[in-house]
């Protein structure tokens, strides 16, 4: 018997600018998912920014964003995160899908060559094989080929498999905590530090072009 068609997933969503914690969960999330495994994907389900940390004022919210790019994550819910111009700004500074009450994400994994999944926060009665919802829910569940994601905490991640076989099913899913003991990934944190570095010195030139002339 052949083995069933399966995507995994990693999900995180509430970090509200804790650019701090992102070391610890990519080495988190490297636990989770040992080996390679091409078919996996790794989201964010909104909520990557939030105002009180200082280098989200100072990118507009693009910090996070660019963070978790840098993480490998594939989609985010960037649904009111971002106004026009940042939101042309971080797409083009980052390879993940930006995903919005405007913009779907169209996916085919590579092991999976035949599975169409749709990544929306809008789901349809389109003809994806799986469609997966970017706003949090209340539980992880299954609505017809909908894969609906329970919401998580910061510090929290997320993992689920889905059965793809015939209808859409889910074959697993739980809620980790981020064990304190866990060590930061070094490489993470040298770009955790760089993109701090860059969005105060962005908010220092934007400041200075603001001064009035003396």
């Amino acid at each position: 018997m052949d083995e069933p068609l399966s995507l995994s997933l990693l999900y995180s969503a509430n970090l509200r600018g804790d650019i701090a914690l992102l070391p610890q969960l990519f080495t988190f999330m490297q636990r989770l998912k040992p080996g390679e495994d091409p078919g996996r994907l790794i989201l964010d389900l909104g909520n990557a920014c939030h105002g009180a940390a200082p280098h989200c004022r100072q990118t507009g919210g693009r910090s996070m964003l660019i963070a978790l790019d840098g993480m490998g994550y594939h989609a985010a819910n960037i649904e009111g995160a971002l106004d026009a111009r940042n939101r042309r700004r971080v797409d083009a500074q980052v390879t993940m899908a930006l995903v919005d009450s405007a913009n779907d994400w169209r996916y085919r994994p590579p092991s999976l060559a035949d599975a169409s999944i749709r990544l929306t926060l809008q789901p349809n009665s389109g003809p994806a094989r799986l469609q997966i919802c970017l706003a949090p829910a209340e539980r992880t569940r299954m609505d017809g080929n909908v894969l609906f994601l329970r919401d998580v905490r910061a510090g929290q991640v997320g993992a689920v498999s889905v059965d793809l076989r015939q209808s859409p099913r889910v074959a697993d899913s739980a809620i980790h905590d981020l064990p304190p003991t866990t060590p930061p990934n070094p490489g993470i944190t040298s770009a955790i530090e760089f993109i701090q570095s860059e969005a105060r010195l962005f908010h220092s030139r934007a400041a200075t072009a603001k001064e009035p002339p003396s």
